[in-house]
Order: C-alpha cells, then structure tokens, then sequence
C-alpha cells in the first residue's frame, strides 16, 4: 500500500522529473499523430505545438493569479519540451513514436501525464485557497469558488488557446471542466473547509476510510484525486472507452453496464490523440 500512496501523491524519488517528462512526451506524441501525422509541419511550429499540447496550463493559468508562470520558473518544463520533441520526431527510423504509440508505453505516458495533472489541480487549488482564505463572502466561512475555479482552468488553457472559446464550447462542457469542477470542488471541501457544513458533512461520511489507511485528510483527498484521474485516463484512452468517455453520462454508463459491444456504445470518432488532452491547433485534417 505504501507505494501506491507514494505513487499517488507524487512523492516518490524522481517525481517531479518523471511527471515533467511524461507530460512533454505526451504532448509530442499528441501532435504527431493529429496536426503532423503526414510530418508537414516545420519543425519549430510542430514543437511549440507540442509544447503547448502538454503545458499550456503551466503557461497561462497561473496569470489568472499574477504569478510568475512555471514554463519560466521551472527548467525542467522546457528541458523536457525539447527532450521529448527530438524522441518523438527525429531518432532514426522513426523509433520514439513507432515506440510511444506501443500500449505499454502509451500506458506510462498516460498515468505520469495524469499524474502530473492530478498534482496541478491540487496545488492550483490550495494557491487560491491561501491566498482567498482570509476573506471569505459573508455568507460562507471559506472562499468557494475561486479555488475551484483556478484549479479547473488549469486543465483547459490549452483548448481555449488552441481551439478558442467558442471552439472549446461548443459541444458543452469538455472533459476537463467536468474533471475540473468534480475533482477541485472535492478537494477543496475535504480539506479546506475546515468550518463550513459542506466540508464537515464531507468528513463524516468518509473519515473512517481516512482512518482505516492511517492516512490524514489532505493524503487521503489526494489519493482520492489522483487515483480518480489516473482510472480516467486509462479508460478514455482509444484502446478502451475513447476520449469521450465521462462517468458523469448516466445514459453511457447505463450501456456499459449493460455489457454492450463497444461498437455500438456511441462514443464518437475515434481521436488520433494518445491520452486525453485535446487535439492542439485549427481544423482536423480528413
């Protein structure tokens, strides 16, 4: 159980560098099999393409705060831009993404990158917490939505920066609002609203499964959080259920549950992506 805890909360040896690369390579993979699958695109649009497929929250989210951005905080963000780019792209024989798209590897790929989002959503989410929480509407002890709302913008920058608003909108709410709103607004009850009904009433109901792991609130919520995302991920990859898969789609869920074939659980087109972020850039090419 230890190593899954430790696995789940992103404090294992290498973490952060196994996070930061994973994320990148997921990017570089997401654009090579979508905008540069016929490999058209001159290199330097295929990597800032890349780059933004995998860090485009890390890029603009935290402006919403007026914090400096970790795409120039971090090095290892854009180290690993580059690194993961000429794997993809350039080793001979085309071996990184003949290699990257191999389901072991895509397996890998895909619960590092959700790992990495997971912590994304909880540190975006405590930021705004400490920085609202001292004044709070008077109508409720704890600041609610703007820890909610920073941590789910985190994961759509990139489809608003890539697709737009509209573009990003209009076939109602995308998966990572949906993950967004769900995963921080859990989160942020569990372990900040130390006062409110809401957080309280949250604690009850599952404080003997915190205890029986001998684990505090906050390792508890994260586990919860990340181990939400991880199972996501694997199941919206296009091997499984598809991109399109949400467990917030009762009339979905009730057809899985009914062992339906999968070919006749309509789950739309089938995406180019390896894991679920969006497509980078303008219109799909037929």
């Amino acid at each position: 159980m230890d190593p899954l805890i430790a696995y789940l909360t992103g404090s294992f040896r290498l973490s952060t560098e196994l996070q930061c690369f994973w994320m990148a390579f997921q990017g570089s993979m997401t654009v090579r099999s979508g905008l540069n699958r016929d490999r058209s695109m001159h290199w330097f649009h295929a990597f800032m393409a890349s780059t933004l497929a995998a860090y485009a929250g890390a890029t603009f989210a935290n402006i919403w705060m007026g914090r400096p951005t970790s795409m120039l905080s971090n090095d290892l963000n854009f180290a690993f831009c580059i690194v993961s780019f000429v794997i993809v792209n350039k080793l001979p024989f085309d071996l990184g993404y003949r290699l990257g798209k191999t389901l072991p590897v895509v397996i890998v790929t895909t619960l590092f990158a959700q790992l990495f989002r997971a912590m994304g959503v909880i540190k975006f989410c405590d930021i705004a917490h400490h920085s609202f929480r001292d004044a709070p509407s008077g109508y409720y002890p704890t600041p609610v939505f703007g820890p909610i709302l920073f941590a789910t913008m985190l994961g759509n920058m990139g489809g608003f920066f890539s697709k737009g608003f509209h573009g990003h909108l209009k076939d109602g709410m995308p998966w990572p609002f949906q993950n967004g709103f769900f995963c921080a607004t859990f989160y942020h009850f569990f372990v900040h609203d130390v006062e409110g009904i809401i957080g309280i009433t949250l604690r009850e109901m599952l404080e003997g499964g915190a205890k029986s792991l001998g684990m505090d609130n906050r390792t508890f919520a994260m586990c919860l959080v990340s181990g939400f995302m991880n199972v996501m991920g694997i199941l919206q990859l296009p091997r499984f259920f598809g991109p399109k898969f949400t467990p917030f789609n009762p009339a979905l869920l009730g057809k899985i549950g009914r062992l339906v074939p999968r070919s006749e659980v309509k789950l739309g087109p089938k995406s180019p992506v390896v894991g679920p972020p969006p497509v980078v850039g303008g219109k799909k090419k037929n």
